[in-house]
């Protein structure tokens, strides 16, 4: 009997929960009352956390006239969204990079990362209210390749090979052999984390978004071209052209037509290219 994705996260006992600091500061950026010493106090208790802030705070990203030497200081650099977004990708990088790190792990990194600012990038473009909401659903859609790669080490990375060379469609290749795909693994995750409703169902249905539950049919729909776009991009591994349907329906949800959507396209790769600094420190 095959076993289903809630059951798979249940039993991968050596996958970590979501980092103590990323889900405090999940807490605290929800609080329209949280201050930047309230920040401050919890990601001061990740030393290596705050030397990569520090130092995304002195890069060439933000131009700054004067060096950035204190948490404090780094954090009104930045403001509280950037500084949100560094933490859940800090987090999430070690959840990707579970288990032995090679040319496929940083290839769905990389993809993971360059997803997320698109999604940004694109919600913005959109005028999507939830913005960051937008940044960690992009940044959590592959996290359960990241899963399968852990549990079935040879198994999914021959899949991913055969991805990687062949151009395949992991999302019909995963269905065939393990009868579960890794949204659906993806999802099982992240509502163990009892991340947001909108990002469980971003995570699920970023391939369909057109299933998403209608109150979250948008950030879907978002997540769907960021992902579509990191692929042409050349960030993941894949085929880009697997993911035009997805893209079909993000345009008819969201109401955009060919012009609107490349138009959109530039701004987002412009976007891309802006936070190339970011990508770097990761």
């Amino acid at each position: 009997m095959p076993i289903t994705p809630q059951e798979l996260i249940a039993n991968l006992g050596d996958l970590p929960p979501l980092p103590q600091v990323a889900t405090q500061l999940l807490r605290v950026s929800a609080d329209p009352d949280a201050s930047a010493e309230d920040l401050r106090k919890i990601i001061s208790t990740d030393q290596a956390l705050t030397s990569q802030i520090l130092k995304i705070a002195n890069s060439a990203m933000f131009g700054m006239m004067r060096e950035v030497n204190t948490l404090t200081q780094a954090i009104m650099t930045l403001g509280f969204s950037t500084i949100k977004s560094v933490v859940i990708a800090s987090s999430a990088k070690n959840l990707y990079h579970r288990g032995t790190v090679g040319l496929q792990e940083r290839l769905i990194w990389e993809h993971a990362l360059v997803t997320a600012i698109a999604s940004r990038a694109f919600a913005k473009a959109v005028r999507f209210p939830r913005v960051e909401e937008a940044f960690i659903g992009g940044l959590m859609h592959d996290i359960g390749k990241s899963v399968m790669g852990v549990k079935f080490p040879e198994r999914y990375g021959a899949l991913l090979r055969t991805v990687y060379n062949e151009g395949g469609d992991s999302l019909a290749l995963e269905l065939d052999t393990f009868g579960f795909d890794h949204a659906m693994v993806g999802e099982a995750l992240v509502q163990q984390w009892n991340l947001a409703p909108g990002l469980q169902q971003a995570v699920r249905w970023h391939h369909d978004p057109i299933h998403a539950k209608e109150e979250h049919l948008a950030l879907a729909a978002i997540v769907a071209l960021a992902n579509h776009l990191a692929l042409e991009q050349k960030a993941g591994i894949g085929n880009p052209a697997h993911l035009e349907p997805a893209t079909r329906q993000a345009m008819e949800i969201l109401k955009l037509g060919p012009e609107a959507l490349e138009a959109h396209k530039e701004s987002v790769k412009h976007a891309i290219e802006q936070d190339k600094t970011m990508i770097a420190e990761f």
